[in-house]
């Protein structure tokens, strides 16, 4: 080993002194390199992983070196552990040794859309939605086509499901004469393609996203032929956490039939009634929503991060750029406060072009910026001042200034309060700031930690944070990408596509009610017994009904759940078609929850039922087919992971025996510092999930690259100590984390 990195090396690790390093270089760096690195022909993979230094000094004193066993053992193994350890394997010696910078990110496609939207609906306000959920009916008696007299009743419905000849609890409406309307908003959930439907034998108008009625409707029913029972359908995109606007017209006159009934098909979803939890009686603003498709962001991290630049990406934001501006374009009157003979009409539009790069930019203009994107724009248009509004909104969405926002810096290259509300917009909403936001930003009222948490404790009552919390636990729960959790329909009679819908609701309220609660407890993820079921649901999966239609927290009859470790929709995500997966529960559970370090396999190996004997147990045939020492490096700690949730079938249900034979989930598991502990069930990796450092960092990990998207040693290697203390002496409140990790991030 060269004197001058041995030197630098001891210089940190005066614990152990130089017998340690003395130790390396006798038995191991012919090996692993005189730094860890590798060696061709002998071991060539880094020295580095996640075991603590105990574990370490277990496995040197049991194993290394290969060719005299009892070289190093017992004082000495924990010596060269712990230099090994301190000097490059550990995850904070790799920071130490291998700085990682902040990379320049340019917006994802998340990012994207949802700032264009925001920009746009920051001219017209963000309506707040309360807490009244439904659409606001008026019901009217008609005496002709076209009258509509004073209301019958107003009142609050749920949803929309009528039927005339079914209790309506409108008294005194003539069964064949009558019109309806309903006015409220939707918030969706997610952002993706909604499919809506309506069923109707009447006339009906649906306007979705447009205030103004005097517009073509979403879907347009009025005129309907001999009272015939219809089904009309059509889709748009819209934007999880933004709210729209919808209004719903209904007319029977002088017709038998009289019933309508109003269904969505969310992403991921099935045909439904519109939930009156996704209903609010509070109106909003008309969205601005680009549904341009983009490419997929890179994730090879492991989490989703604008990295790449790719031809398709620059046509995509040529693409949502001129989409953007068309949509501004057909309302630019209402947005800039003109009219189109207004004298100074020429000049608001040039001054919304202006506030518009502002908000956009998110910081005011420099004197260049304002040429660039302004002045120069507007004096080369003469006369045509509208196709300047254009090539001004044009140049702005596609400005380096938009894409990149890290480059939100003050004209001397600095970081500013404009900055930091940039980042706190960009961690929470994954959009740009609002009033409240860029009125502190001007009063430089975001210097300090009490300002800033003041302001993301505000900003997490947005329900575009929900939205991003939502997207972040699907993320780290793996299920982002299970789309296909079809079953064999022999095996699972009456598990559709309805039953998964719901299961997937199921799990979001679930974590919503975690997250949203007062107590806000990590722990609680873990250690609750119920499950969030509707009537269908309970039905599938033998439990008493509840009281009402909607979804309710309710126990199990096998009593022995716990949390999102049995929650069905994971359950059935991380299992083959016609079986459980103890090895696909294993591997995401240990990984993602549990926080384990696990190398890719040597050798992958396929799994083939068709290979094992048809009388054994999934444990059995798992157990054969890991066997080999190569493959217990890792299995050792997946298999128990795996068995221990073999209680439950490919569906999630709970069960006692597998091919007539009781089903076995105890098995031996080491932990990282290489105690062994049994598993017998969920409520042991419960355990670990709530004691385990180790799963506490992993969950603080996934949460940081989601509202980041940067490593964690990029602002500094402790930083994960850090948040994890903060973590349990908050209570493993996670909106509380959530807080301290953009506050703590945010440039000042």
């Amino acid at each position: 080993m060269r004197l001058w990195l041995l030197l630098g090396i001891l210089s940190i690790l005066p614990a152990f002194g130089n017998r340690g390093a003395e130790i390396y270089t006798e038995h191991c760096a012919s090996c692993h390199g005189d730094r860890g690195q590798g060696v061709a022909d002998e071991y060539d993979e880094a020295l580095v992983g996640k075991k603590s230094i105990t574990s370490l000094a277990k496995y040197i004193h049991r194993t290394m070196p290969e060719e005299d066993e009892e070289a190093v053992v017992d004082e000495d193994a924990r010596l060269v552990a712990e230099y090994i350890h301190k000097s490059f394997y550990s995850p904070e010696a790799q920071a130490r040794l291998k700085p990682v910078r902040k990379a320049l990110l340019r917006r994802t496609q998340h990012q994207h859309r949802r700032a264009i939207t925001d920009i746009v609906q920051s001219f017209r306000n963000r309506a707040w939605m309360g807490d009244e959920h439904g659409l606001r009916g008026h019901y009217f008696n008609k005496e002709k086509m076209n009258n509509r007299k004073e209301a019958l009743v107003k009142r609050v419905d749920p949803t929309i499901d009528f039927d005339v000849h079914k209790k309506h609890g409108v008294e005194a409406l003539d069964p064949k004469a009558h019109s309806i309307f309903w006015t409220g908003s939707i918030l969706p959930p997610e952002t993706g393609e909604y499919g809506f439907r309506i069923k109707t034998p009447n006339g009906v108008r649906i306007f979705l996203n447009e205030p103004n009625q005097k517009k073509d409707a979403f879907i347009d029913a009025w005129v309907s032929s001999g009272n015939q029972m219809r089904t009309i359908e059509k889709s748009t995109f819209l934007l999880g956490g933004h709210p729209v606007p919808i209004f719903v017209e209904f007319i029977c006159y002088k017709e038998d039939k009289s019933s309508l009934l109003v269904e969505w098909k969310p992403p991921h979803g099935t045909w439904e009634s519109i939930p009156s939890r996704v209903l609010y009686t509070a109106g909003s603003q008309k969205a601005a929503i680009i549904s341009t498709p983009f490419p997929a962001d890179d994730a090879s991290l492991g989490y989703e991060r604008g990295s790449s630049i790719s031809k398709a990406w620059k046509e995509a934001v040529a693409n949502a750029a001129i989409e953007a501006t068309a949509t501004i374009f057909d309302d630019i009157d209402e947005l800039a406060n003109t009219k189109p003979d207004q004298p100074d009409r020429k000049d608001r539009l040039r001054k919304f072009c202006s506030e518009f790069a502002f908000r956009t930019f998110s910081r005011p203009l420099t004197s260049s910026q304002q040429k660039v994107y302004i002045d120069d724009v507007f004096g080369a248009a003469g006369d045509d001042y509208e196709t300047a509004v254009k090539r001004s909104l044009m140049l702005t969405l596609t400005s380096p200034y938009f894409l990149y926002p890290s480059l939100n810096r003050n004209e001397a290259g600095k970081a500013d309060s404009y900055s930091t509300a940039a980042h706190l917009a960009l961690a929470l909403w994954d959009s740009i700031p609002d009033k409240r936001l860029f009125e502190a930003a001007e009063k430089k009222q975001l210097s300090d930690d009490r300002q800033l948490t003041d302001q993301l404790w505000k900003m997490l009552a947005d329900s575009r944070s929900k939205a991003k919390l939502q997207r972040f636990f699907h993320h780290w729960l793996n299920l982002s990408e299970k789309e296909d959790l079809d079953k064999d329909p022999k095996l699972f009679p009456g598990f559709n596509e309805q039953i998964i819908a719901d299961l997937r609701t199921s799990l979001d309220l679930f974590i919503d009610d975690v997250v949203w609660s007062e107590q806000s407890d990590y722990r609680r993820l873990f250690l609750e017994k119920r499950l969030y079921l509707n009537p269908r649901l309970a039905e599938f999966y033998g439990v008493p009904e509840p009281p009402h239609d909607g979804f309710e927290p309710l126990p199990t009859p096998d009593k022995t759940r716990a949390g999102i470790f049995t929650h069905p929709f994971v359950l059935t995500a991380f299992s083959y078609h016609k079986q459980t997966s103890p090895i696909h529960r294993g591997v995401y559970l240990s990984r993602n929850v549990l926080g384990r370090f696990l190398k890719p396999p040597p050798n992958a190996i396929e799994f083939k039922d068709a290979d094992f004997k048809p009388n054994l147990t999934m444990r059995e045939k798992v157990t054969e087919i890991t066997k080999d020492e190569s493959c217990m490096a890792c299995h050792s700690i997946i298999n128990p992971v795996g068995f221990s949730l073999e209680n439950y079938d490919a569906i999630g249900r709970f069960r006692t025996h597998e091919k007539d034979k009781p089903i076995n989930t105890v098995s031996e598991y080491p932990t990282p510092d290489d105690t062994m502990v049994k598993i017998a069930g969920p409520n042991d990796l419960a355990r670990l999930a709530i004691e385990s450092p180790g799963a506490h960092r992993a969950f603080l990990k996934h949460l940081f690259h989601h509202l980041i998207q940067q490593p964690t040693n990029a602002f500094g290697y402790g930083t994960v100590g850090s948040l994890h203390e903060t973590f349990m002496n908050s209570n493993f409140h996670i909106r509380n984390i959530i807080v301290t990790i953009a506050k703590d991030t945010a440039p000042r």
